[in-house]
């Protein structure tokens, strides 16, 4: 099995983001066809945010200052968070997935979502075999950070297309991140509209509900480049590629 292959001080580099995006792309390709993998790296990335999460949030002084009451008190946020996103989790996947290209219709002028697989996903041939499926995650508006986020986007489409691997690659960009594929104030937009005609194995995909919260809080109308998808919610969509397999990584 693929998940014997790392060592869990690698694993954790990767969940850690401190491998190089060649490495990065070996475990991506691994986790996307080994479901005990994935599963792993997941309750790594699990683990890694409940810990983040205790650090952030230390117990206040007067608190019980012995080692099982600090046991106690984690183990009342690891309580908390898992049981908050099983709530978050069966609301989201309630909800259908709708996509419209950018150039599409406004959301009130949009029909009824359906559960029909989109974007690059369908493009594999009938057929083919099962490709394997990789989520990418952007939230943030760091150039030096983006800029990197597309070397290991890149790094993973040329992988794939090395082996000759059968696969679909999706970026999913919420929050900050949405900056990457905005028209006016993308710094990559050359680079963003070769990786998309490149590709046809990519979809890159913007959340309505910041596109709705720039609108709203900002009175910015978000123009998005050439060939970006937009879908409902960003997290929602993750929950969901999720839940149908597709490995995930947030970079």
């Amino acid at each position: 099995m693929s998940h014997e292959k790392f060592s869990d001080e690698f694993l954790n580099a990767f969940v850690d983001g401190e491998l190089a995006p060649e490495e990065k792309s070996r475990v991506l390709l691994d986790m996307s066809q080994d479901e005990a993998l994935n599963r792993r790296v997941c309750e790594l990335k699990t683990l890694h945010d409940l810990v983040r999460t205790g650090y952030q949030n230390p117990p206040q002084s007067g608190s019980t200052p012995r080692a099982t009451g600090d046991t106690r008190y984690r183990a009342n946020i690891a309580a908390a968070v898992t049981l908050a996103f099983g709530i978050l989790l069966g609301w989201l996947l309630r909800e259908p997935v709708g996509l419209r290209t950018a150039a599409g219709p406004a959301p009130s002028q949009m029909p009824a979502p359906d559960t029909r697989t989109a974007g690059a996903a369908a493009r594999a041939a009938p057929g083919d075999a099962a490709p394997a499926r990789v989520l990418i995650h952007i939230n943030d508006n760091n150039a030096v950070h983006l800029a990197q986020a597309l070397d290991e986007v890149e790094a993973l489409l040329a992988y794939y297309r090395a082996h000759r691997q059968n696969a679909v690659v999706e970026v999913v960009v919420n929050g900050a991140g949405l900056d990457l594929v905005r028209a006016d104030v993308s710094a990559f937009p050359d680079r963003v509209e070769a990786l998309l005609k490149e590709h046809r194995n990519l979809t890159i995909a913007a959340c309505q509900n910041t596109i709705e919260r720039l609108a709203r809080e900002a009175g910015i109308a978000a123009q998005l480049l050439p060939g970006v998808t937009v879908i409902d919610s960003g997290v929602a969509q993750i929950m969901r590629r999720q839940q149908q397999g597709w490995a995930y990584i947030q970079v």
